[in-house]
């Protein structure tokens, strides 16, 4: 058998494997031993590759449907222009938006470049992603929070931090890779947040667990617990952070009697998870679905990262206020703006951000789209009333999704 090295497609982990193959199939997959991802690990779905990519071949010329409803294969040259045509065919009977896009995390960079730059510079339409689905609510925290939408760590911050924190998330189940990663960390404290006792839950240090909607009350009444314990990092707040002095006012209200009653926890255990915070030297806030698809998911991802930056866990290694990834190239739908947002997590209305990207993709100004697509939710809604009268879907299946 020949032994094949390529990378696993499926999450943002992006596994190294070796593919074994006989006869142009797949016979066996083995995590790469000594790569520095996984290290001869992953999860069931790399492992199950070769069932699902072990296919006959189909044939890679396009087909385009006939009146007769079959389907004929035709030349790629003819398959483009079919499609080109049909799409400014409409946008002129119907007006500019009567097209759209959806796209999805599965995608190279290099493809949500081209498709971005299509249909949103040279089109002036509408291209959503299936990213929005999950990520959305992170994304919107990101950017108002940090100004751009780009979370910054590396799985090296969890070998590094001495407090891990999870928030709504369960790696040992759904990012194994990331479980190692804190598994190995022998010099560290696990917290865990969330009110079912999963999983992860059950291998932490601590669990806290709250009932459901109450996340948000919890992160405010800490941080007004740090603020009156004196437990923050004043310099790191004067130097990087705004509108501080406003956010103290707003949590003030949160109080420690007022959290035991909302989130179920009893006054000691929220007091024990203050002391954690404060004692740690390298604090890490990781979340994922839990947060993102849950209650006040914007505020409350805001909050974790308000955690992060008033006791200066953040820009540090093994620090961070982090959301966990699921699909392998979610950052690539939002930095080309294949979702809501001008390249790379930016404004469509600051003028020195569009003056930027012009200057990087070596275009004039005016070449770039003017304002935010609509959204996943509304092409659907604008498919289902008629506005919206073709559709170009990549690399996703929403019929089945």
């Amino acid at each position: 058998m020949k032994k094949i090295q390529s990378t696993c497609n499926y999450c943002a982990i992006d596994c190294n494997l070796d593919f074994y193959v006989e006869d142009n199939r797949i016979m066996k997959v083995v995590p790469t031993k000594g790569y520095p991802v996984n290290d001869g690990f992953c999860c069931i779905k790399g492992l199950s590759l070769d069932k699902q990519l072990t296919v006959k071949k189909p044939s890679p010329l396009p087909k385009i449907r006939q009146a007769d409803g079959t389907m004929k294969e035709v030349p790629w040259e003819e398959g483009f222009q079919y499609v080109a045509d049909k799409l400014k065919e409409l946008q002129a009977k119907y007006g500019t938006e009567s097209v759209a896009g959806i796209s999805t995390g599965q995608l190279t960079m290099e493809e949500f470049a081209l498709f971005g730059h299509v249909m949103r510079n040279y089109l002036k339409t509408n291209v959503d992603g299936n990213t929005r689905l999950c990520m959305a609510t992170a994304v919107v925290a990101h950017k108002q929070s940090y100004g751009f939408d780009a979370p910054g760590y590396t799985l090296k911050d969890l070998e590094l931090s001495d407090t891990i924190i999870l928030i709504g998330a369960n790696p040992v189940v759904t990012h194994p890779i990331v479980w190692g990663k804190i598994k190995d960390n022998h010099n560290k404290k696990l917290i865990v947040i969330d009110p079912r006792k999963s999983e992860s839950a059950r291998n932490a240090d601590y669990w806290y667990g709250l009932k459901h909607k109450s996340d948000l009350y919890l992160y405010y009444a800490i941080a007004n617990l740090l603020i009156e314990k004196d437990y923050i990092d004043k310099k790191y707040i004067e130097a990087h952070t705004e509108k501080f002095r406003e956010f103290k006012a707003f949590v003030k209200d949160y109080t420690l009697s007022g959290a035991a009653e909302k989130t179920g926890l009893s006054e000691g255990q929220i007091l024990e998870l203050v002391e954690l915070i404060h004692t740690g030297k390298r604090v890490s806030f990781w979340w994922t679905m839990g947060v993102n698809q849950g209650y006040e998911a914007v505020r409350t991802a805001q909050a974790v990262i308000n955690l992060a930056l008033m006791t200066g866990n953040i820009g540090r290694p093994g620090t961070g206020a982090n959301s966990i990834t699921g699909q392998c190239n979610a950052m690539g739908s939002r930095s080309y703006s294949n979702t809501a947002v001008l390249y790379a997590g930016g404004d469509f209305t600051n003028p020195a951000r569009r003056a930027r990207v012009a200057e990087a993709l070596g275009v004039e100004e005016s070449v770039l789209a003017e304002k935010p697509t609509k959204t996943y939710n509304q092409i659907i809604e604008g498919i289902n009333a008629g506005e919206i009268k073709g559709l170009w879907i990549l690399c996703t299946n929403p019929r089945h999704s």
